[in-house]
């Protein structure tokens, strides 16, 4: 996300560089101007919560376009759809935590009652008929697409053929499901070419394995024997002996 910074400031050389002191903005330029920087703040405290609200298998990256777009990858590790990989795509409204519950579409093929077939949207409105400021966020709305896939509900589905399906012939529901993974798997090779944050599963390399192992396992400040293996020698500390000044330390 786009970092916060403070109000201009009301010099006249902020104000010759086309910036506007806040005292000479009116009631609708004010508002205009709070509002994107309270939904700033409010987006970044939502992705906060999610930090500290561990999804297992849900994994989130805002768009480097929009904040108000998130790319997410769904990974199910047990139950009916274990091994499935779903890219999904969560649009949150411009006056947000207002206007409503935020749209979750995940890719097209998804095949499940609760999901719309052809355009991958997540039916909300019985987990969340009414979107309640300070009460939902949207790890909830994270965590509920990930419950459907291990209990699957089939009251009033949007699929209906696959809520039908379910009760009716299960052997038939797993085969199309099956499916569905296998599609999907491959659609997850096919970013959005316009947006570098969009979610991209590449082939399974060995060699990438090891580098990445290598760096996680093994970092550069460790490998020299001569360094002992303190957070100090590390460079976690930018701090020189002797003073209490943060990053004084020579970076050498």
């Amino acid at each position: 996300m786009a970092s916060s910074s403070g109000l201009a400031p009301t010099s006249s050389t902020s104000s010759q560089e086309g910036r506007k002191s806040p005292l000479t903005l009116n009631r609708d330029e004010l508002a205009t101007t709070y509002n994107a920087f309270f939904l700033e703040a409010t987006l970044t405290a939502e992705y906060n919560y999610l930090t500290q609200h561990h999804i297992s298998g849900v994994y989130v990256l805002p768009s480097d376009i929009s904040s108000l777009i998130w790319y997410g990858l769904l990974i199910i590790r047990r139950g009916l759809y274990q091994g499935a990989l779903f890219k999904f795509k969560l649009l949150i409204p411009a006056n947000y935590p207002d206007g409503g519950c935020p749209e979750l579409d995940f890719q097209t093929g998804v095949y499940h009652p609760k999901i719309e077939y052809d355009t991958g949207e997540l039916d909300t409105k019985k987990e969340f008929p009414r979107w309640r400021r300070d009460i939902n966020h949207l790890y909830q709305l994270l965590a509920y697409a990930r419950k459907i896939f291990h209990q699957i509900d089939t009251t009033n589905p949007v699929n209906i053929e696959a809520g039908k399906l379910y009760k009716t012939d299960i052997n038939s529901y797993k085969q199309k499901v099956k499916e569905s993974i296998e599609n999907c798997k491959q659609a997850t090779m096919n970013p959005d070419p316009s947006d570098p944050h969009s979610v991209k599963i590449g082939e399974w390399s060995i060699d990438v394995m090891k580098k990445a192992r290598t760096e996680i396992f093994e970092p550069e400040c460790l490998q020299d024997e001569s360094m002992g293996k303190n957070a100090q020698t590390c460079g976690l500390s930018w701090v020189k002996p002797g003073t209490i000044t943060p990053f004084s330390k020579d970076d050498s």
